[in-house]
């Protein structure tokens, strides 16, 4: 199921950033731009990295807490302690997200010149590669933003956790 959420997120994101593509609805020029999102994903693979390091350090800090505060309610606390795993992965699919994703963004670059002499021709359908293209790398930047608040959401709310309790 949750692989399902994913897909249909990159979809939803896919056919907006297509739209804005086509109509031109926004500025999008500088966020497809292969140079600006090696260097985005690259610092914040480095961020994630690194507040990846700092929120699995806490994992014990937050165990010794939630027995500490739950130890006369045995399901209350199992049940915590059991969300533990279930964050680490949530942080540890973002990074992998970020890390696939820039793997993507190197292959479009390499591949650039001969992904631009691909042409789709139907009945009455004329998909243009570029479009294609720019589409994938503003779904990526959009993908990736949001990877970026979902990783300082939870980042703040161990840190708060731990301050609180």
């Amino acid at each position: 199921m949750r692989i399902f959420k994913f897909i249909l997120l990159i979809l939803i994101f896919l056919s907006i950033s297509y739209y804005v593509v086509l109509n031109n609805v926004v500025s999008y020029e500088d966020f497809t731009k292969t140079d600006f999102l090696f260097t985005f994903l690259g610092v914040f693979i480095g961020f994630a990295l690194t507040l990846y390091t700092y929120l699995t350090s806490m994992f014990e800090n937050m165990k010794k807490i939630i027995r500490t505060k739950y130890v006369n309610d045995v399901i209350t606390r199992d049940s915590k302690l059991d969300l533990l795993p279930k964050l680490h992965n949530e942080i540890k699919d973002n990074i992998v997200f970020l890390i696939y994703v820039l793997v993507i963004v190197v292959l479009i670059a390499v591949l650039d010149k001969s992904i631009m002499k691909i042409e789709f021709y139907n009945c009455c359908l004329n998909i243009k590669m570029i479009d294609v293209k720019n589409s994938i790398l503003l779904t990526i930047f959009s993908l990736s933003i949001l990877a970026l608040v979902d990783l300082v959401r939870t980042s703040f709310t161990i840190s708060d956790f731990i301050i609180k309790n």
